[in-house]
């Protein structure tokens, strides 16, 4: 993204119309000048919070587990991961083909702002996705029309027509360029164009949608169908997993369309718990049975309490195992205390003798485990480094998966 001026915590703001970026990283701080409204409507909004300090005019801008772009006027307040972009990405889409995220973490070695990298990616993925053609198939069409093709529904002609015969209510199918992977893709690339600032990334976007000119964008708000991919468009795997990501919100917060300011973020909370879910899923598949995310239950006999545990594993319509995704360190003030009473309240709910809370960090500490008195519930403490290479990772989560897998065998 280009910007007009890069400000340090500390100094004076810029002139007018000049845009002041202010660059923190996930969890920290920094001083930034602005107008009273602007902290206001920043601290309203969550994203961040806000408090002013002993001189007029600055506050002090903590982040918290949202990372991306905010921007309210001329103010851009940009917050880092502690990981590197293109690690974001691939465990926010997570897939299995390794090979294209190599590529990007070459391409966007320099690149710390997650909005950035995700222009960049999808318009990577979605050049190659395109090259050399879009695809095309059939598209199943049902309208009325006066010239008559494909199949006649009889039902809908003779309920809206009253025995008129043209225009005919017709079915029919047509090869073209409007089938659903290329909807959900020029969908994604308008909503990531319409933030783009940098003009070279600004310009690839808009030809990416040019070549998708007459297809009629995904409908916002409505679920991406899951694909499937075979040697015809295998190629557009990547691209839908970008796509899925802008479209559906899984793990964003995006736009603040009825404030004053723009906001694009990853929330890190949900990225790590999306990741650790489907990586699982895809671990123990060998294993039989299916993971499930936020499976609903209540506590108590009346339903009143309801509890939606991050990740459970079933067999045969018995949970096998449930598990916790925590993005942060062990050592923390919810832990052991607050993480241990949820995970005993799970273990509780669904009659197991074991929960797995699984951490990005130990913080030096070893994995371990802790039994409840009376009950001889265990609680086992874990962790997932999110800052390892693609391969660390997936064995990471192999050996998860066998610990989880050898605790409901003993």
């Amino acid at each position: 993204m280009t910007v007009a001026t890069q400000a340090k915590p500390g100094l004076p703001s810029p002139g007018r119309g000049e845009r002041t970026t202010v660059v923190l990283r996930e969890y920290k701080r920094a001083i930034v000048q602005c107008l009273p409204e602007t902290a206001v409507q920043m601290n309203e909004d969550g994203h961040v919070s806000v408090s002013p300090t002993a001189v007029v005019g600055e506050y002090e801008v903590r982040a918290g587990h949202k990372v991306g772009v905010l921007r309210y006027g001329d103010l851009e307040v940009r917050i880092v991961p502690k990981v590197p972009v293109t690690r974001l990405l691939y465990l926010a889409t997570f897939h299995k083909n390794d090979d294209a995220w190599q590529q990007l973490e070459t391409m966007l070695d320099d690149v710390d702002d997650p909005y950035s990298a995700l222009a960049h990616a999808l318009a990577f993925h979605a050049e190659r996705a395109l090259r050399p053609t879009p695809l095309q198939g059939y598209v199943t069409h049902e309208r009325a029309e006066m010239l008559v093709r494909g199949r006649l529904l009889f039902d809908r002609q003779v309920a809206s027509r009253a025995g008129v015969l043209l225009p005919a209510e017709l079915r029919y199918d047509e090869y073209e360029l409007g089938i659903a992977e290329n909807r959900v893709l020029k969908a994604a690339l308008r909503v990531v164009a319409r933030y783009a600032e940098e003009p070279g990334i600004a310009a690839r976007l808009r030809h990416l949608i040019s070549q998708l000119d007459g297809v009629e964008p995904w409908v916002f708000g409505q679920p991406v169908p899951d694909f499937t991919f075979g040697r015809i468009n295998e190629r557009y795997r990547p691209a839908i997993a970008l796509s899925r990501l802008v479209l559906e919100r899984r793990s964003l917060d995006y736009p603040a369309e009825r404030r004053p300011g723009t906001a694009f973020l990853f929330n890190m909370n949900k990225v790590f718990e999306s990741y650790l879910e489907s990586a699982l899923r895809v671990a123990m598949r060998p294993l039989g049975g299916r993971i499930e995310g936020q499976h609903e239950t209540t506590l108590d006999m009346a339903d009143q309490i309801v509890m939606k545990p991050d990740i459970t594993w079933w067999q045969g319509g018995r949970c096998r195992a449930v598990l916790d995704a925590k993005y942060k360190r062990a050592t923390n003030d919810d832990y052991p205390n607050a993480d241990a009473y949820q995970m005993l309240a799970y273990c509780t709910r669904l009659g197991l003798p074991r929960g797995y809370l699984v951490y990005v960090d130990l913080n030096g500490a070893e994995p371990g485990s802790d039994v409840i008195r009376n009950n001889g519930v265990e609680i086992v403490a874990t962790s997932i480094d999110i800052s390892r290479s693609v391969a660390e990772l997936t064995s990471s989560v192999e050996h998860l998966a066998e610990l989880v897998s050898a605790g409901a065998s003993a």
